[in-house]
């Protein structure tokens, strides 16, 4: 859909982004852990490795980055969170801001080619722009290059098949809605 299309529908593209956002976080929920099983298959992490921050969804999922980012937040009010609190808030903070991605996404799919290549281009620059630099820099995450090789395989395949997500379903829905 071009720019100058009198289609174009900055609202319609917010809806059929919140829901390839919504279906877009849950497949990349489910499909972190088998290929977390299947990249540390390929490539063992070290045990020194697994307890970087961010580097274990499975083992260690109170260490991952919205988690962190909760603690972190509670800690300016002197609040500490348990395991059990930090988990709800990795939940809750994971599905806001994937659903929120998926708005955006939306809302750009209308008035640039952010469609372009099924949302997997847009899914490596959203990997980019969290996992590859911000996460680390804001110390939510251990920075990439310290990374196990498998943290490569589940972070960055989970991200690509949630790009891929959010396009079809935003395709889809961006069609029914006219």
């Amino acid at each position: 859909m071009s720019i100058f299309s009198p289609r174009r529908s900055l609202w319609k593209g917010a809806v059929a982004g919140l829901a390839g956002g919504l279906v877009g976080t849950f497949v990349k929920s489910q499909v972190e852990p088998p290929l977390q099983d299947l990249g540390e298959r390929w490539f063992p992490p070290s045990p020194s490795q697994e307890e970087l921050p961010g580097a274990d969804v499975k083992g260690h999922p109170e260490r991952m980055p919205p988690a962190k980012l909760a603690q972190a937040v509670t800690d300016v009010a002197g609040v500490t969170l348990d395991r059990d609190q930090k988990l709800t808030a990795n939940e809750g903070i994971h599905w806001t801001f994937g659903t929120s991605a998926g708005v955006a996404y939306g809302v750009l799919a209308e008035v640039t080619g952010a469609e372009a290549g099924y949302g997997v281009p847009a899914s490596l620059a959203l990997f980019a722009a969290t996992h590859g630099s911000s996460l680390p820099a804001f110390g939510l995450q251990a920075s990439p290059a310290k990374m196990p090789a498998a943290w490569w395989v589940w972070e960055g395949g989970s991200h690509l098949v949630y790009g891929l997500a959010v396009e079809l379903v935003r395709r889809g829905v961006r069609k029914a809605l006219g």
